[in-house]
């Protein structure tokens, strides 16, 4: 029964409206019936294999999930929805930087392929890694799209890794241009890693459709000697990979990552560099939901050293 239920659920439209508020009722239990602290600590444990030191955090991870209990700053919420991160955005880079924006939806049911153009940009604003990439709508199944964004519109980022600016948020989709580079590929992104507004290390992520691969450089594009990443077991999941081209706009990068950051303690600002073209992706607080490992181990220390927590 639970799983013809499932089914009915992403496969239907009387099956969604019918079961929409179950949903929704599953994902408030999930968000309250376990406490904050209690949830990040079992995630810390599972994910590092010790306790997190709440009284004295010291590493990067444990420094970023106590910010997840301690720190509420408004402005956090604004700039963690990928939607209303825009006009923030706008405001402190100009609108030049921003992706063209092409509509936002509130279900998933308001996506409608025929409206759109050929290719395009699907994400939902309350999550990460929910994104649909549509290089061409007509080789799309609208449904499997619709039936995907219908799950995702319904769980709730907040309840899996406790990250404070996603709680409560009203989930949308948003719909933006797609970029694609001089070969017609999707480009790079450029994870700029900002402490007290000043970039620290430049994370590349390559080849994410084929084998996922991940490179640290420092401000004059030295590769770095350490990994951080999620791990299967005892084996990254994304160790380093090819060597990446500096790319010809890093001074101007490190100005808008450094400018977008300066309100916040720690930062990571997400920039695309596209046929000589500087354009923001998002920002993110948390990296990894602070559940993933370094290796070297030290590394966690050395750059929790650069966050300096607000107290009081």
């Amino acid at each position: 029964m639970r799983a013809w239920l499932k089914r009915m659920y992403r496969e239907t439209d009387w099956g969604r409206r019918a079961l929409f508020p179950l949903v929704r009722a599953r994902v408030g239990l999930q968000d309250g019936w376990r406490s904050d602290r209690s949830v990040i600590e079992r995630q810390f444990r599972r994910a590092f294999g010790y306790d997190l030191d709440w009284a004295n955090p010291r590493t990067l991870n444990e420094k970023l999930n106590w910010m997840k209990l301690h720190v509420r700053d408004p402005l956090q919420k604004i700039a963690a929805d990928k939607f209303a991160v825009r006009a923030h955005v706008a405001a402190k880079i100009g609108e030049s930087y921003l992706i063209p924006l092409i509509r936002t939806c509130g279900r998933a049911e308001e996506i409608r392929f025929a409206e759109l153009p050929a290719a395009f940009v699907l994400k939902t604003n309350h999550g990460s890694g929910q994104n649909w990439i549509v290089r061409d709508k007509s080789k799309e199944n609208e449904r499997a799209v619709v039936r995907q964004f219908r799950e995702w519109l319904a769980t709730s980022h907040y309840a899996a890794s406790r990250e404070w600016p996603y709680k409560g948020m009203k989930p949308a989709i948003v719909v933006e241009e797609l970029l694609l580079d001089e070969n017609g590929q999707i480009p790079s992104d450029f994870k700029f890693h900002c402490f007290g507004g000043k970039v620290a290390t430049i994370q590349v992520d390559l080849d994410r459709e084929t084998a996922h691969r991940r490179n640290f450089y420092d401000l004059d594009w030295n590769l770095q000697p350490f990994i951080w990443t999620e791990w299967e077991g005892d084996k990254p999941s994304w160790p380093n990979g090819r060597a990446v081209e500096r790319p010809a706009a890093l001074a101007e990068m490190v100005r808008v990552a450094e400018t977008l950051s300066a309100d916040f303690p720690y930062a990571r600002i997400d920039l695309f560099y596209c046929r000589g073209k500087v354009t923001f992706g998002e920002i993110t607080f948390y990296h990894g939901g602070a559940f993933e490992r370094f290796d070297p181990p030290e590394f966690d220390r050395f750059f929790g050293d650069k966050l300096a927590l607000p107290r009081g």
